[in-house]
């Protein structure tokens, strides 16, 4: 058995693990990932909407993905004035140029997370 793909899948796991444990409880490895890449975007300074992402990713996400995603918003009013909780992990943000898009961007909770995934993923080196 080749031993090289083991440390990749060992760090892997240990990020999932974090999202596991601070995240819902049937969030869906889709979801984390989707969250990771919003999140990486952001610290990237190239905040992604829900489309570029679903651009990037293709038949990886799944068509329910669209209205799941956000668990990870902040708490919010739906267009029925309905209550929406939310993780608060993630908030939108609307381009000044177009108030059609809407960006995805880490909240002080949601850079968190993401620190706390990074830190698992360097304790798994």
């Amino acid at each position: 058995m080749n031993d090289k793909p083991m440390p990749a899948l060992r760090n892997f796991s240990a990020g999932l693990i974090v999202l596991a444990e601070v995240g819902p409880d049937r969030m869906t490895v889709t979801q984390g990932a989707f969250f990771l890449i919003a999140g990486l975007a952001d610290q990237a300074g190239r905040p992604a909407t829900f489309s570029e992402i679903r651009e990037t990713l293709g038949d990886v996400l799944n068509k329910s993905l669209h209205t799941t995603y956000k668990v990870f918003l902040e708490e919010g009013r739906n267009r029925e004035g309905k209550r929406e909780p939310g993780l608060g992990w993630l908030s939108r943000e609307t381009d000044a140029a177009d108030n059609r898009r809407k960006y995805l961007r880490l909240t002080n909770r949601g850079r968190q997370i993401m620190a706390e995934v990074a830190s698992a993923l360097a304790a798994a080196h």
